[in-house]
């Protein structure tokens, strides 16, 4: 009998570590897809600096071996986003030029678009425990990541945020940062190591200055300060979950 229930434990177990694994890849899916749109578009902006073109090649890869990672684990949960990913991957070497005014085609604004509309809730389910602050993190660097993309692909337009239809607006940038704010709030409540707090006083100060600009689409906004700070920002919660790791 005690056999038995350490069996039925044991499985529960590994059947909660696979889930949180899943579920932290799908996040992390999300949000280099997010980046990814960010550098595109970053590559528009610049009129042509090739090093945001590289970023994005580079990062769209990364999330393409995530996608590949997440459907051999999950079919199902990747089936419905397969066709739409397809097309993306099938579009990964456009590249705008000066001959064409740096103009991005509206298919594959759209494309973009309604991925990160479908990704983002799949990944915000990922959240096993409150107490884990890994996860926590990895929500915020999301939320950042996915705001910052919704606002390069805005500024980078010439009709601005008369671009967006009704169906890219589920995901409103005012709530997810405000979400997000009280996210912060709680982990400097809960988090006891010096080094983490302070990076999280930087990451609340850094989104609060870019904040308006991103939520708001401010299109005179210097999108060169949004994309340093998100970076910024990324990089924090990167050195935080290193902390993290090491504890």
């Amino acid at each position: 009998m005690a056999n038995y229930y350490r069996k039925i434990l044991l499985s529960g177990l590994l059947l909660l570590s696979a889930n949180s694994w899943s579920s932290g890849t799908i996040t992390q899916h999300a949000v280099s897809v997010s980046k990814a749109v960010s550098a595109f578009y970053m590559y528009i902006l610049t009129e042509g600096d090739d090093r945001y073109y590289d970023e994005y090649v580079k990062i769209l890869g990364h999330a393409n071996d995530s996608f590949i990672v997440i459907k051999k684990e999950n079919p199902k949960q990747m089936a419905e986003l397969e066709p739409l990913w397809n097309k993306i991957q099938a579009e990964k070497n456009y590249k705008a030029s000066a001959q064409d005014e740096f103009n991005v085609p509206s298919y594959i604004r759209i494309q973009f678009r309604n991925y990160l509309e479908k990704i983002y809730p799949l990944a915000g389910q990922g959240i096993i425990s409150d107490s884990n602050i890994g996860e926590h993190m990895d929500r915020i660097a999301l939320d950042v990541e996915l705001i910052a993309a919704k606002f390069f692909d805005v500024s980078s337009s010439t009709l601005g945020e008369f671009t967006l239809t009704s169906n890219v607006k589920k995901s409103d940038p005012e709530i997810i940062s405000k979400n997000m704010k009280q996210r912060l709030i709680k982990l400097q409540a809960t988090v006891l190591d010096e080094k983490i707090k302070k990076n999280l006083r930087s990451i609340d100060n850094k989104w609060r200055f870019i904040e308006n600009s991103v939520v708001n689409y401010n299109q005179e906004s210097a999108f060169m300060l949004v994309y340093y700070n998100k970076n910024k920002i990324g990089k924090l919660i990167k050195s935080s979950q290193g902390v993290l790791a090491s504890l």
